[in-house]
């Protein structure tokens, strides 16, 4: 159960990696793909991530 536990936990650090990589990209002043892309982007990673996160929380709290 620990080890499944571990992989939310990678999984939602991952996803907060990647917000924050299409976020920092969100505040250069030219960039490729539209801005209005790369804040869905941002949304749905972050978005995820919380989820992944209190996932990995509530099965910590259960266990």
């Amino acid at each position: 159960m620990s080890g499944v536990i571990f992989l939310f936990f990678v999984i939602s650090l991952l996803l907060f990696i990647g917000a924050f990589h299409y976020f920092r990209l969100l505040q250069q002043s030219a960039s490729y793909p539209p801005k209005k892309v790369i804040k869905q982007k941002v949304t749905v990673l972050a978005s995820a991530g919380g989820g992944a996160l209190l996932i990995g929380i509530m099965l910590i709290y259960f266990q």
